[in-house]
């Protein structure tokens, strides 16, 4: 299947076979309409012939262009080189030893499934493209070893990707700063379709979240629409935001979390997330040098050093693994104006 323009996927997708082969050309793209899945199997070898890509995307003039733009993407010991930027709407698996190279962004709107046998991504390649993941990483607790990116991050998000159905609001944009004594949170979507209003959600804990201001939406419209809300409740010290957009048949989604600093403090150090990823947020007047993970027992989980040092807010998503049952870290973090240590546990 050679794809040069743009086409709507309104059927489950398979390809396979002796020579099944998905090619999406510079001016090709492949677009989901529901809740419909592309499948990518096994790679073939012709009769006398050598084994051939199961899939390629090329370049897009565009570097913002989605040639692969899907509700749900699954990998079965498939090989493919991908050139473009892609994203899911839902969840994505490599299974039973897919072996790809990407050498742009994946994204990932719900879980990454990585389950029976190592599937590797830029093996043999130095690190290249980047990795962003809604939800969590499932199967595989040292997948994300062999997954070779220069950039990834998890945010976390416990996802149930059967009920994640394609999001009717398309959010570009998700601020929030602290300015003259109030927060002033903002957001812009590129579209919306039935969509009843936004919820901006506060926290002191990146935990647990409570509602600080309700927008209505646009309802449906295929212009970009800006939006603004504005929050005098918060508390000195870090404030966590999200936001909850709903449609009008009651379901919602949310957005990432947004740490915002309000007023000055002494160095202060969280971290919060579940099995599968970490998020750290340090505030310093000083300099931040080394971030450390360790777990109970003191072994050095994950280290990094900032040789120019930063100074405020400083925000990381480390990736974490392991078993699924709760576990105890310590997050160090080494400044100039001394040692933060805190303790935490991770949750299902």
């Amino acid at each position: 299947m050679n794809v040069v323009h743009p086409i709507v996927l309104d059927v489950d997708y398979t390809v396979s076979g002796r020579d099944g082969r998905l090619v999406v050309g510079a001016n090709g793209s492949l677009a989901h309409n529901g809740r419909y899945t592309l499948s990518i199997g096994e790679k073939a070898t012709p009769a006398g012939g050598n084994a051939q890509l199961r899939i390629e995307v090329v370049k897009h003039t565009s570097a913002t262009d989605l040639p692969l733009n899907l509700y749900k993407l699954e990998f079965y010991k498939a090989e493919g080189i991908i050139d473009a930027p892609i994203q899911t709407a839902s969840c994505l698996t490599f299974s039973n030893n897919t072996d790809m190279v990407i050498s742009s962004s994946l994204e990932v709107k719900g879980n990454l499934n990585v389950t029976q046998g190592n599937s590797s991504i830029n093996a043999g390649f130095p690190a290249q493209g980047s990795l962003r993941v809604t939800g969590r990483v499932l199967g595989n607790p040292n997948a994300l070893r062999n997954l070779n990116f220069a950039n990834v991050i998890v945010d976390g998000v416990n996802i149930d990707c059967e009920a994640l159905a394609p999001l009717p609001v398309e959010l570009v944009s998700f601020s929030a700063k602290y300015d003259n004594k109030q927060v002033v949170v903002r957001w812009a979507t590129a579209s919306e379709k039935d969509a009843a209003n936004f919820s901006v959600e506060r926290s002191s804990d990146g935990k647990n979240f409570s509602s600080v201001a309700l927008v209505p939406a646009a309802g449906t419209s295929a212009a970009r629409r800006e939006y603004e809300a504005v929050d005098h409740s918060m508390r000195s010290g870090l404030n966590y935001y999200r936001l909850k957009q709903t449609d009008l048949d009651g379901t919602f989604t949310y957005s990432q979390v947004i740490p915002v600093q309000v007023g000055e403090t002494a160095q202060q150090l969280e971290a919060y997330g579940s099995q599968g990823s970490l998020n750290i947020v340090m505030q310093t007047p000083g300099t931040l040098q080394q971030l450390r993970v360790l777990d109970a027992m003191g072994r050095v989980l994950y280290t990094e050093t900032l040789s120019d040092g930063a100074t405020g807010l400083v925000t990381r998503t480390v990736p974490m693994t392991g078993g699924a049952e709760n576990r105890v870290y310590m997050v160090q973090a080494v400044t100039s104006q001394g040692v933060v240590n805190k303790k935490f546990m991770t949750v299902n």
